[in-house]
């Protein structure tokens, strides 16, 4: 656990949710940018792409909360096609999701997460930052699109990179679900906050 305040710079009610399960005990400061400014860089680097939003995202927070530890994270989602690699983005529209989902349907795609932590100082200055990745492979069975659109419409994944979300598979059925296989460290890292990687990296900042 970290010495001093824990501040989540981030929006997401699930990455709140997971921290304090874990039980953290957390701030939350949703930052102010644009998730979509490093767009270009992601043919060229989905990691480099998830940490380096990771860092703008506790840049902008940190000054805000002196004598704090600020944690940001971003998710890329990687699918490979026919035509190259793939970007999973937030869908804000039926449409968009149920596309976005089938595109992925019978495939394998990864999910690159970016963690970043900033120690600030009594000022709101930054004293030390450090972060790291960690990538999750995520195989889906083939589904129709009708199953598609009636996911969509039962959970509303719009707030979510792949229209998906891993918890919603708690609600249904063992053969409804899409994500058949996920592999990684720890399948949180599959919500976007990795928590081992979160732990070592704090015992890092305090050490």
């Amino acid at each position: 656990m970290a010495t001093s305040r824990l501040v989540l710079a981030s929006g997401s009610r699930y990455r709140a949710k997971a921290l304090r399960d874990a039980g953290y005990e957390v701030e939350v400061d949703p930052p102010s940018v644009d998730e979509r400014a490093l767009d270009p860089l992601f043919a060229e680097d989905p990691q480099r792409m998830a940490l380096e939003l990771a860092q703008l995202k506790a840049a902008d927070v940190a000054p805000r909360h002196p004598g704090a530890t600020v944690l940001a994270g971003d998710q890329v989602g990687v699918l490979m096609t026919d035509d190259g690699p793939r970007q999973l983005t937030k869908q804000p529209s039926e449409e968009g999701a149920v596309e976005q989902l089938r595109a992925m349907s019978g495939t394998t795609h990864h999910l690159v997460n970016g963690l970043v932590l900033v120690r600030t100082g009594s000022d709101g200055a930054v004293q030390r930052s450090i972060g790291g990745l960690d990538v999750q492979q995520v195989t889906m069975r083939p589904f129709t699109r009708e199953e598609a659109i009636a996911y969509v419409r039962r959970f509303e994944p719009f707030d979510s990179a792949g229209s998906y979300r891993l918890e919603d598979q708690d609600e249904m059925a063992p053969e409804e679900r899409f994500v058949v296989d996920v592999r990684g460290e720890d399948p949180s890292g599959v919500l976007g906050l990795p928590l081992p990687l979160l732990s070592r990296l704090l015992e890092e900042l305090d050490s």
